[in-house]
C-alpha cells in the first residue's frame, strides 16, 4: 500500500478506526457502536483494540462485549503483497476500487447479530489488485452517498483530501451529519 489514511469526526460518536503499517502488511479496524450510547463507544473502542491484536478471538471480543452491555459492528482487515483478507458483521462495509470496477468485500457479512450479541463474522478475501483504493467505512457512509460519487471521491490522489470530501457528500445543509462516520482508504 502506498498511502492510508484514516479519519474519524473530533465528535466520532460510536465510530472507531484505527490502522496499523507493519514493513509488509497494513491492518485495518474498524467498529461502529449500536444504540446511540455511551456503551456503543465503549464497545467500538473495545473492537478496534481487540481487533488490531495478532491473537483477536472474536469469541471473547464478543463476550467482552456483552459484558460491557453494547453491541457493534466490526471489520478486521489484512492487506499484503498476497491480496486482502478480512473478517466482518453488522452494516460497516469494505470496497475496492479501480476505475469504473466497485468490489464489494464484505457482501457477504451478516447484519445481525453484531457484536455483543452472539455475533457471527464473515471471513473475505481478494487477490491484490494493483492500482486499486480500499475503502472502509461505517453505514453513515455508505447509507447516505452514492457509491459512485464515493469510488470517483475514493480514487484522488490525495488520500487525505479525499476523506474529507467523503465526510462533506454525507453532510446535511446544517453542516451537521445524520450519522457518525469513519473511514479508513488505502492504496
Amino acid at each position: 500500500m502506498r498511502t492510508c489514511s484514516t479519519l474519524v469526526q473530533p465528535d466520532a460518536g460510536q465510530d472507531r478506526v484505527d490502522l496499523r503499517i507493519y514493513p509488509d502488511a497494513l491492518v485495518i479496524a474498524l467498529s461502529d457502536g449500536a444504540g446511540g450510547t455511551a456503551r456503543g463507544a465503549r464497545v467500538a473502542e473495545l473492537v478496534v483494540d481487540r481487533l488490531l491484536c495478532p491473537d483477536r478471538d472474536w469469541d471473547a471480543l464478543d463476550e467482552a462485549a456483552m459484558r460491557l452491555g453494547g453491541q457493534a459492528t466490526g471489520i478486521w482487515l489484512h492487506v499484503d503483497a498476497e491480496g486482502i483478507r478480512g473478517d466482518s458483521v453488522g452494516d460497516s462495509a469494505a470496497w475496492l476500487f479501480r476505475g469504473d470496477e466497485a468490489i464489494e468485500l464484505t457482501a457477504r457479512q451478516q447484519r445481525k447479530p453484531l457484536i455483543g450479541d452472539g455475533c457471527l463474522p464473515v471471513s473475505f478475501q481478494h487477490a491484490a489488485i494493483d492500482g486499486a483504493t480500499l475503502v472502509v467505512a461505517s453505514d453513515g457512509l455508505w447509507r447516505y452517498a452514492k457509491l459512485a460519487d464515493i469510488a470517483a471521491i475514493a480514487q484522488q490522489h490525495d488520500a487525505a483530501r479525499a476523506l474529507s470530501r467523503l465526510v462533506e457528500l454525507v453532510r446535511l445543509p446544517d453542516r451537521s451529519l445524520q450519522d457518525d462516520v469513519s473511514i479508513a482508504i488505502a492504496r
